[in-house]
């Protein structure tokens, strides 16, 4: 018995908050030494450099790491790591972070999918098949009486696990996850079917993932795509932002959100759509940057349908329609003047982030889906 007495650790304790801070402190100064470098954008990306050319790359997800480079060099880079911390070499990737990788070397794919996770998903709940769509244009989630009782059913539960699949591997139901997550402090039955019928969504087409292709047009550099869809929430009027940016074929980020601010026009909801995208597009090329320092950085593509937003980045002047614009959001504009960035206008029926915006009808979020996840 220690009644009154104060222990102090001399060292983290698993389990402790301060825990997983401590082990990447560790690991961090593990690399150091063996010569690796850390990125300044993502404390979780290093890379070994020899000769002045990068040789090696990996990655940290807490205590998994995945290597990128000659099989022989990650071997002896496991073996020198095993000195410092016990690590298990688990061969060519595989499983990480919960997701699947699969990779063709002859065909120059590289495959990224959740299905074990989503048909676990759907058997929990009983869900055996579901729609084509994750959430159908019929589909009113503002549809229900206000004094009817929150439904007693799992629903934080099952938003969360659709959460965790549409951030990782399908950006196809990034929308309709948000759109029903808004919903989580009082779910009516509504929304509860909502999410029952995205997850149907999800087993039905669980097969599905991001595929990553070598040779593709575009190469490694970046295209990006940017909508929102206008006032669309009922009850405070705010805009909704989606952008995705594409390489190699796929989709390497996206997201789905509700702006912060009020917009007025459709062409400040675009603007600012486009102010949220660029700041991951500026994020992302800081680590390709690190990642691939002899690679050329080309200005690059931003695909807007507004023709309104377009010409307020061109054209730095104030009107009665602009003036009123979060100077915030005004960093577009030196971009495009250190070219940077091109503000390029796409036709709306190839505007590819349309569908993380609103519910589209089969055929359009087919089209856009498959681009995206670039399903071959």
């Amino acid at each position: 018995m220690l009644s009154g007495l104060i222990v102090k650790l001399c060292k983290s304790l698993y389990g402790l908050k301060q825990a997983s801070r401590h082990w990447h402190a560790h690991l961090t100064r593990c690399l150091l030494l063996l010569g690796f470098l850390q990125c300044l954008a993502d404390a979780c990306v290093f890379r070994l450099m020899e000769e002045g050319r990068v040789i090696m790359i990996i990655v940290v997800h807490v205590d998994d790491i995945f290597a990128v480079g000659q099989k022989e060099r990650c071997d002896k880079f496991g073996e020198d790591l095993n000195e410092m911390v016990p690590v298990k070499n688990l061969g060519e990737l595989r499983w990480y972070s919960a997701c699947f990788y699969e990779r063709d070397v002859e065909r120059g794919l590289l495959r990224i999918s959740q299905q074990r996770f989503a048909e676990e998903l759907a058997a929990e709940y009983g869900i055996e098949w579901g729609r084509s769509v994750p959430l159908p244009v019929s589909v009113k989630l503002t549809d229900f009486d206000e004094n009817e009782a929150s439904a007693d059913v799992p629903f934080r539960e099952l938003v969360g696990s659709l959460m965790w699949l549409a951030t990782q591997t399908r950006p196809d139901i990034a929308n309709a996850v948000r759109a029903v997550a808004r919903y989580c402090a009082s779910p009516k039955m509504v929304h509860w079917k909502a999410a029952l019928g995205i997850l149907g969504y999800v087993r039905r087409t669980s097969w599905m993932g991001i595929t990553f292709e070598r040779g593709v047009v575009t190469g490694m550099s970046m295209q990006v795509f940017v909508d929102a869809d206008y006032a669309s929430k009922a009850t405070d009027r705010r805009s909704v932002s989606g952008g995705l940016v594409m390489c190699g074929g796929g989709c390497v980020t996206w997201f789905s959100r509700t702006q912060k601010c009020v917009t007025l026009s459709t062409t400040e909801a675009e603007y600012v759509a486009i102010a949220d995208v660029l700041k991951e597009v500026l994020f992302l090329r800081q680590v390709w940057r690190f990642m691939l320092p002899d690679a050329s950085m080309p200005c690059i593509p931003v695909f807007e349908d507004n023709q309104g937003a377009i010409q307020i980045m061109h054209n730095p002047i104030t009107n009665s329609n602009s003036k009123h614009i979060d100077v915030r959001h005004h960093f577009i504009r030196e971009l495009v003047e250190r070219k940077e960035i091109s503000i390029t206008h796409v036709p709306t029926q190839f505007q590819h982030a349309d569908f993380l915006t609103k519910a589209i009808s089969k055929e359009s979020f087919a089209l856009h889906r498959d681009f995206v996840m670039n399903l071959q």
